[in-house]
């Protein structure tokens, strides 16, 4: 950067007539530093860029893992659901048959 700012220096003192020529060296010293800061947070906000991405993803990634559980957890429930009713089902057929059972034995007495 130091060269940047003897360039600078050089070129400023060609283009204008300098008074004083510590005012100039201050001024390109003030303006190489707020270029060199410049620089520093475009690089953090590209760094910052790229880990917010990368949380973006992984965060979707989670999500996905997060649907895939559900999912089962809904299958799971949907076969228990089968079964219950399945369970009903042949519960009401066998009551059934008993109360048609008891009817008939009524019936023949």
């Amino acid at each position: 950067m130091e060269d940047l700012a003897d360039i600078l220096e050089q070129e400023l003192e060609r283009a204008f007539e300098v008074k004083d020529r510590k005012s100039l060296s201050r001024y390109v010293k003030l303006l190489t530093n707020n270029i060199i800061i410049k620089n520093h947070y475009e690089r953090q906000l590209v760094e910052m860029k790229s880990e917010i991405r990368l949380l973006a993803e992984t965060m979707k990634e989670g999500f996905r893992q997060i649907e895939k559980r559900f999912e089962a957890v809904d299958k799971r429930f949907e076969d228990m659901n089968k079964r219950f009713n399945m369970m009903f089902a042949f519960m009401n057929i066998g009551f059934g048959i008993i109360i048609l059972i008891t009817i008939l034995f009524k019936f023949m007495q």
